[in-house]
């Protein structure tokens, strides 16, 4: 899944498109590790804590 990106989801649509695509194609993230935000993360209930909110 990726989405639920507000009003923001058009400057990150190419990280996460990237990020997406390497998955599928390498089986794994190369350029950004976007592990933390799997749906791993969510079934175990691990809150995922925002350290720079503006």
């Amino acid at each position: 899944l990726a989405n639920g990106f507000s009003g923001h989801g058009l400057q990150h649509a190419p990280a996460v498109g990237r990020g997406i695509a390497e998955w599928l194609t390498a089986g794994r993230y190369v350029s950004l590790d976007l592990s933390p935000l799997g749906y791993e993360r969510i079934a175990k209930g691990q809150p995922l804590r925002e350290d720079n909110i503006i």
